[in-house]
């Protein structure tokens, strides 16, 4: 029998084909005037073309000039209505219904860059270090009237309903919402029922704009998980007046924006279906659907939630930037060819932090849909590609999908290369998944999948390769240090894979980037006895590098576990059982080592590729063979390097 997520879910008056949603993200793609461009329209068509049953756009601000973190979706002339009327009957087309996120971006938006000081309920530092200013009840019904408008805007351009966004302490009427913002001291502040009245007078607005028939879903935290914050009690209390002011559906988050970035965004170490007991709470007293969102990444979790009843439908974020076709796969029963999420956030969010546009380890083709299409090769070429890490086992892919004649060379016995090492320390057994989907994925296709084998040139060359891709990957590096005995020396690696067994002691880790945190944290699960570990890094910070929603909580866990850790140190001489380092100015001597483990970077193996760059008619060094950088780098140039040689 079919699960209930493939089956029709009705939200007041809109029908889907099925109970799965994708999540509203912001990924930078995003016009400056605010329409829908190309790009952000072949990447949403993919996800309807791919299944889904409706589509949440990522915010689409109130006030055009008010706008989010950057770009951001509105609603400037009739034009742009109209605009935004081609893509929703782009989206139509595939059966999937769409909606926009509204909102008013208040302590959110950018404003203060423009030097107008950003909009909110009480004056405080937003998540940007800027200071709100508080908004004057008077200017309250213009806001009102905004909402009502945009709604009504929505309506004309073809969105079947909207998403109301109160969720995470954040953004204008989260703030409102929030005791944690809030702290107001007229009708609209102090009882829950006043910080409550905006989001209520905004829902009386739309209903009475665009229609009661017109469907409004409500995006709010189940819990703030704070102290301080909105409790699921208090959600509970407002889930009936919310419906009765008109919300026809609620989805479930949690957490809040400034605090608890990894449980809004739920990374490493965190369970799946971080919000499901608040939405089951909800779903028990509410009338109209509970949706929820949180790390459902996986199809027969997502089915497992609807099937039992705990929610009506499912809300899917980075699984889908993952993989377009999620709920496609997932309806037929082609699980094992779902690109899986991995909650890395490396690509989706990391590359966003650093002011990139969002990217995806296992799916370069994010945003980039058009311009990373599988077709046939017209002139097939015979294609060696050696190295069988994850950048290898993505360029032996995409060369075979292109129709290329294909060989892969590990010389190792089993494929994966660094990813088996990234699979071990707590908490990232999850991307174990990516080697697991690659290999079947490898199986499908014609490729001559050779382990145990090293390729040189003469061999090569004598084979007839006409195209090469080097994806030979790195090693460990040591510091240019007095005293290292390079021939005894233990690095990160070999603690990882046991190689160098450490089960207790007095520890020095040299290097605090993302290998050193998790080789403390791993030598702190493995312990057997009495442990101390301390890491020291040259730079100013610990976990350098490291996307923030996985950095805050790899920080408080090495804090809990007793690790000592120093910043601005570097080593300046070893010593039997003892470390000379130099700590911000200080010199001293640390004594009674047991072990010291190297956690300093690699470089790279790149030895064939200079042998061979000029004997080929093609040839492409990827990933770390090129320079020592993440996986979303080596899979990346393996699409490229692929396209290239169509």
């Amino acid at each position: 029998m079919s699960s209930k997520l493939f089956q029709e879910l009705k939200i007041g008056s809109m029908t889907m084909k099925n109970a799965a949603f994708m999540a509203p993200m912001s990924l930078g793609y995003e016009s400056q005037d605010g329409t829908v461009n190309e790009v952000l329209q072949e990447y949403w068509e993919a996800r309807a073309k791919g299944g889904v049953g409706c589509i949440i756009t990522d915010a689409l601000s109130v006030d055009p000039n008010v706008p989010y973190l950057g770009n951001t979706l509105c609603f400037r002339s009739e034009e742009s209505i109209e605009s935004y009327r081609t893509f929703t009957d782009r989206i139509h087309k595939y059966g999937t219904k769409i909606i926009p996120q509204i909102t008013h971006p208040g302590p959110e938006s950018i404003s203060a860059f423009m030097g107008i000081p950003p909009k909110a309920s009480s004056t405080y530092i937003n998540s940007m270090g800027q200071k709100t200013r508080e908004l004057k009840k008077e200017e309250l019904p213009a806001i009102i009237e905004q909402y009502a408008k945009t709604s009504y805007d929505a309506k004309r351009a073809g969105f079947d309903g909207i998403e109301l966004h109160c969720a995470h302490a954040y953004m204008l009427l989260g703030s409102f919402l929030s005791p944690m913002r809030n702290k107001r001291t007229d009708e609209y502040g102090g009882s829950l029922d006043n910080r409550a009245r905006l989001l209520f007078q905004v829902l009386d607005a739309i209903k009475e704009k665009c229609g009661r028939d017109f469907p409004v879903i409500l995006r709010m935290s189940g819990s703030e998980r704070n102290s301080q914050g909105n409790t699921l009690q208090d959600m509970l209390y407002l889930v009936p007046m919310l419906e009765k002011h008109g919300v026809d559906a609620f989805e479930i988050s949690g957490g809040t924006q400034y605090e608890q970035c990894n449980k809004i965004i739920p990374c490493h170490g965190e369970v799946r279906g971080v919000n499901v007991p608040e939405a089951e709470a909800i779903k028990n007293v509410a009338k109209v659907p509970v949706i929820v969102v949180g790390k459902i990444n996986e199809p027969s979790y997502a089915e497992y939630l609807v099937d039992s009843g705990k929610v009506d439908g499912v809300v899917i974020g980075r699984a889908l930037l993952a993989d377009p076709e999620f709920v496609g796969k997932a309806e037929r029963g082609e699980t094992d060819a779902i690109a899986p999420c991995t909650a890395c956030v490396i690509g989706c969010v990391g590359e966003q932090s650093n002011r990139r546009h969002a990217s995806c380890v296992i799916n370069p083709a994010l945003g980039r849909e058009k311009e990373f299409c599988f077709t046939k090769s017209d002139t097939p070429k015979k294609t060696a590609v050696v190295g069988g890490g994850i950048g290898g086992m993505a360029a032996a892919r995409a060369f075979a999908m292109c129709g290329h004649d294909v060989t892969l060379f590990e010389k190792e016995e089993q494929l994966g290369g660094q990813m088996r090492l990234a699979c071990i320390p707590p908490h990232k057994q999850e991307i174990s998944r990516w080697i697991i989907y690659l290999e079947k994925e490898l199986e499908k296709l014609p490729v001559d999948i050779r382990l145990g084998a090293k390729a040189d040139a003469e061999m090569l060359k004598v084979a007839g390769y006409e195209v090469i891709v080097a994806a030979t990957g790195a090693e460990p590096s040591l510091p240019p240090v007095k005293g290292i005995d390079k021939e005894k020396a233990v690095n990160a690696w070999q603690v990882l894979t046991e190689e160098v067994p450490v089960l207790g002691g007095n520890v020095l880790v040299v290097g605090g980037g993302i290998v050193g945190c998790e080789t403390c944290e791993f030598l702190v699960h493995q312990a057997r006895g009495p442990l101390h570990v301390t890491m020291i890094e040259m730079a100013d910070a610990i976990g350098a590098g490291m996307v923030v929603n996985n950095q805050v909580p790899m920080m408080k866990r090495l804090a809990q576990m007793g690790i000592e850790m120093k910043t601005g140190c570097r080593l300046l001489e070893v010593k039997e059982n003892a470390a000379i380092v130099e700590c911000r100015g200080q010199v001293t001597e640390l004594n009674s080592l047991t072990h010291i483990i190297y956690a300093c970077g690699s470089r790279p193996v790149n030895k064939l590729y200079e042998e061979i760059k000029d004997k080929f008619s093609k040839v492409y060094c990827i990933g770390d063979a090129a320079t020592p950088r993440q996986a979303l780098e080596a899979v990346r140039e393996a699409y490229e390097a692929a396209m290239d040689c169509r």
